[in-house]
């Protein structure tokens, strides 16, 4: 269900960026209500959005782009993202930011790779106490936005946080409802916009049509446990894979309160329809075999999950950022029944 939040003074609202810019593009004019309801506002940019480097090269004139430079790029876009909060302000309230200054297009890596991303969220979450954290959605098709969305849900479920979730979609086709918005808050959404020199260098059309869009918002309800089948299974749906010529890998997450099981292996190219793979958690060592038929995955996790999705990833370079599949959750729609596997933990693998 799309719905557009209504705050007032007692909420504490954390609007989560992935890159300076997307709390502009996606949430704008919600910054503005909040401010004018009384609200306390923090936006918390996840990265600096320093790997971007075609905007450089064409602003900076040089071809060359190592960590020195991407260094400047990132400390300009936080002075960006700094005029942008200004605009924003309403009636001399503005919201305030925190910079975690993580690698861009590097967050499903940290999602993956250990407990050390989704523990600094929690600091985060801890700090500011929410009651309202709008937050990327699952199904957006950049790699960090995506990845993001399940870092925050994990820090949520660990925190034991009950504040409302709102996901908001930028990079992805998504049909909203047309209503009326302030002249105001909109003049103000496209300065602030504006103050993104290095963004709208090559990008000024797609951005400005983004931030356009009205903003709808995802309410999440609470997060239900996968079903787990007689067997112990539980299936998690992948899109459409298809026939995959280039190398993907395919992530599975799998958490209950305490603990948290991050999954990887490799897939064949050009798999068939069934398939079994053994995935790995690199930091435990633990390895589970997992079977994909069509574009379901049977999983038999370790221990009682409360929450898990998995995601079809294109390995290695990519020469285009965004995602062709993306992540799901264990209650996307629904699944056909198949024959079930039996349990694949490190012991049964042989």
């Amino acid at each position: 269900m799309l719905v557009t939040p209504r705050f007032s003074a007692a909420d504490r609202v954390l609007v989560v960026a992935p890159h300076p810019d997307d709390e502009t593009l996606a949430a704008g004019i919600a910054i503005q209500s909040a401010l004018e309801a009384g609200a306390a506002v923090r936006i918390l940019y996840v990265t600096d959005g320093d790997n971007k480097p075609w905007p450089q090269r064409w602003m900076e004139k040089r071809w060359s782009i190592g960590p020195r430079e991407r260094a400047r790029w990132g400390a300009r876009r936080r002075e960006e993202a700094a005029r942008a909060r200004a605009m924003l302000s309403v009636s001399g309230r503005s919201a305030d930011a925190r910079h975690l200054g993580w690698q861009d297009q590097g967050l499903t890596v940290a999602l993956m790779r250990d407990d050390r991303a989704v523990a600094a969220l929690c600091e985060e979450l801890a700090a500011f106490a929410p009651t309202a954290v709008l937050m990327p959605a699952l199904d957006d098709r950049h790699p960090d936005h995506s990845a993001l969305h399940v870092m925050i849900e994990l820090a949520l479920q660990q925190t034991g946080s009950s504040c409302q979730r709102y996901c908001y979609l930028v990079h992805g086709a998504r049909h909203t409802i047309e209503h009326t918005v302030d002249a105001g808050h909109f003049a103000r959404k496209a300065a602030a916009l504006e103050a993104y020199v290095s963004q709208l260098s090559l990008s000024r059309r797609r951005l400005h049509e983004l931030a356009a869009r009205p903003e709808r918002y995802s309410a999440l309800a609470t997060p239900r446990a996968p079903d787990i089948d007689g067997s112990g299974a539980m299936r998690l749906p992948l899109g459409q894979p298809g026939k995959l010529p280039w190398r993907h890998e395919l992530l599975v997450v799998v958490a209950a309160r305490n603990v948290t099981l991050r999954l990887l292996g490799t897939l064949p190219r050009f798999g068939g329809r069934s398939e079994e793979v053994v995935l790995t958690d690199r930091s435990t060592g633990d390895a589970v075999k997992v079977r994909i038929v069509d574009d379901t995955l049977l999983v038999v996790p370790p221990f009682l999950p409360t929450t898990a999705w998995a995601k079809l990833h294109r390995a290695g370079a990519r020469i285009v950022v965004f995602d062709r599949t993306r992540w799901h959750g264990a209650h996307d729609p629904a699944l056909p029944p198949f024959p079930a596997i039996g349990r694949g933990v490190a012991a049964d693998l042989g």
